[in-house]
C-alpha cells in the first residue's frame, strides 16, 4: 500500500509540479472562451472602414433616402466614435464602418450586369450590392391583398451578418410603410395612432421565480445568463477531464519507449503502478477543479449570478468530476501503454474524442428540454454521463430524484469495469513491444490477460 501512494505521490508532483502544467492552466479558459473578449478588439482594430455599396434602385426613388440617412449616421459617428443610432447598435462594440451609397450604371440590372458586380465585391472593389425592385412601391391589389412585391436583394461576402443589410432593412421598411400611407389616404390619421396600431407585443423570456427573486420575473439579461451558465458549468468540467487524462497518455507512452516501466515493474506490480498513477492523478484533477472553480465563483460573484449555482449541485459536480476523470485517465493510460508511436495513439482515441465531445455539441438541446429524450439518454451513456447529468442538474429544472442518483450508480460501475479492464491491458501491454493499431487488438490483449 505504501508503494501505491509513493507511485501515486509521484504522479501528482510530475502533473502540477511543472511549468507545462502552469501554462496548460492559463491557456485552456483563453482557448475556450478568449473569443468573448477578443471580439471587441478585433472589432475596434477592424472597424471605422469606408465602404461602397452599389444601388440598383429600380424605384427611382429610394437612393437618395439612403444617401441622405448615409450621410446623417456618418456625421452622427464622427460625433460619437463607436455608437449608432437607435436600435442599430454593434454587439459588440468598436469601431462603427460607413458606408457610401452610389447608383449602378442601371436601374434594372440583367444577368450579366449582376454577374460583374458580383465579380467587383469578390475583388473587394465594392463591399455590396444592392437590388431595388421597382414594384417594392407599388400599391397592392387592396388592403388585404396576400400578393406581395418583389424583394429586394444585397449582395455581399458577408450578406447573413451584414450590419449594413439590417440598416437598409429598416430604411426600406419605413419608406414602404409612408407611401402605404398616403396610397391609402391616412395622411389624416394622427402618425401617433397609426405607430400605436403597429405595436408589438413581445413576451419576456423567465424562468420560474423562487423565493430570492421576491416574487419578479427575470430580466432578459438574466434569462441569458441562465441559459448560458449550464454549458460554462458543464465546460469547467470537460477542461478538468482534458487536462488529467491527456498526461496519461504521454506519461504511459514515455515510460514505454525509455525503458522506465521495466525498472518500475521490478519494484512494484502492474496494478499498483497503474493504481498509484490513477490517484494522482485524480488528485491533480482536483487542484485544477479547486483553482478554475475559484475562478469560476469570482466571475460570477462580478457578474451577480452567484445565487445561480445551487448547493447541491457542487457534491454531484464533485463525484461525476472524480468518475470522469477516472473513467477516461485509464483508457488513456491503457491506449498509451499499447501504442509505440503518438499517430497510433490517436486513430484509438479518435472514438474517444467523438463520445466526450458528444454533449458540447448537443448542449443547447439538452438545456432547452433537460428532462427530453436526448439529454436522458446521454445521461446514462457512461462516456458522456458526466457531462451530461451536471449539465442537466445546472440547468435548474426538476429532474428526478432517481436519475442522477442512478446515473451515479451506473458511472460508478462503469468506472470500476473500466479500471480493471484497463488493469488487464495495462499489464499485457507494458511490456509488449508491438504497438495496438485497432480497439479489436485492445480487447484480445484483454483476453489474454488470465
Amino acid at each position: 500500500m505504501t508503494k501505491l501512494w509513493i507511485i501515486a505521490y509521484r504522479e501528482y508532483v510530475a502533473m502540477v509540479g511543472t511549468k507545462a502544467f502552469l501554462f496548460s492552466m492559463v491557456m485552456m479558459p483563453v482557448l475556450m472562451f478568449g473569443s468573448l473578449f477578443l471580439m471587441p478588439l478585433l472589432q475596434k482594430i477592424g472597424g471605422g472602414r469606408e465602404l461602397k455599396i452599389v444601388v440598383a434602385d429600380g424605384t427611382g426613388r429610394i437612393l437618395k433616402v439612403l444617401e441622405d440617412a448615409a450621410a446623417a449616421r456618418a456625421t452622427h459617428l464622427d460625433s460619437n466614435p463607436g455608437q449608432e443610432e437607435g436600435a442599430m447598435q454593434s454587439p459588440f462594440g468598436g469601431n462603427a464602418d460607413k458606408w457610401i451609397f452610389s447608383a449602378s450604371d442601371q436601374p434594372q440590372l440583367d444577368a450579366e450586369s449582376r454577374l460583374a458586380y458580383s465579380n467587383q465585391i469578390r475583388q473587394g472593389d465594392v463591399y455590396a450590392l444592392l437590388e431595388i425592385p421597382e414594384t417594392l412601391l407599388q400599391p397592392p391589389v387592396s388592403p388585404g391583398s396576400t400578393a406581395s412585391a418583389e424583394q429586394p436583394v444585397f449582395y455581399a461576402n458577408d450578406a447573413m451578418m451584414s450590419e449594413a443589410r439590417l440598416w437598409c432593412s429598416q430604411l426600406l421598411s419605413q419608406v414602404v410603410r409612408a407611401e402605404r400611407i398616403q396610397q391609402f389616404q391616412l395622411d389624416s390619421i394622427d402618425p401617433a395612432v397609426l405607430k400605436l396600431l403597429e405595436s408589438r407585443v413581445d413576451i419576456a423570456a423567465s424562468k420560474p421565480i423562487d423565493k430570492s427573486s421576491e416574487g419578479k420575473p427575470q430580466s432578459p439579461i438574466d434569462a441569458l445568463k441562465s441559459m448560458f451558465l449550464p454549458f460554462g458549468v458543464m465546460m469547467l468540467m470537460f477542461m478538468v477531464i482534458l487536462m488529467a487524462a491527456q498526461p496519461m497518455l504521454e506519461s504511459a507512452m514515455e515510460e514505454k519507449s525509455l525503458r522506465i516501466s521495466e525498472v518500475l515493474i521490478g519494484a512494484v506490480t502492474p496494478t499498483q503502478l497503474m493504481g498509484g498513477k490513477l490517484l494522482g492523478n485524480v488528485a491533480g484533477s482536483l487542484v485544477i477543479f479547486v483553482l478554475y472553480g475559484a475562478g469560476g465563483i469570482f466571475v460570477l460573484n462580478q457578474q451577480d449570478m452567484l445565487s445561480s449555482v445551487s448547493l447541491p449541485l457542487i457534491p454531484w459536480f464533485l463525484l461525476f468530476q472524480i468518475l470522469g476523470v477516472l473513467f477516461f485517465s485509464s483508457i488513456f493510460l491503457v491506449v498509451g501503454a499499447s501504442v509505440n508511436e503518438l499517430k497510433e495513439a490517436q486513430a484509438l482515441l479518435l472514438p474517444v474524442w467523438m463520445v466526450l465531445m458528444a454533449p458540447v455539441m448537443v448542449w443547447f438541446i439538452a438545456v432547452r428540454d433537460p428532462n427530453g429524450t436526448v439529454a436522458t439518454a446521454l445521461s446514462f451513456f457512461p462516456p458522456s454521463c458526466p457531462l451530461t447529468m451536471v449539465l442537466r442538474l445546472a440547468t435548474g429544472v426538476a429532474i428526478p430524484v432517481w436519475q442522477p442518483i442512478a446515473a451515479a450508480i451506473l458511472m460508478i460501475a462503469s468506472t470500476m469495469g473500466m479500471v480493471v479492464l484497463a488493469g488487464r491491458i495495462y499489464r499485457v501491454g507494458l511490456l509488449r513491444t508491438d504497438g495496438v493499431r485497432s480497439i479489436a487488438q485492445l480487447l484480445r490483449r484483454a483476453m489474454q490477460a488470465n
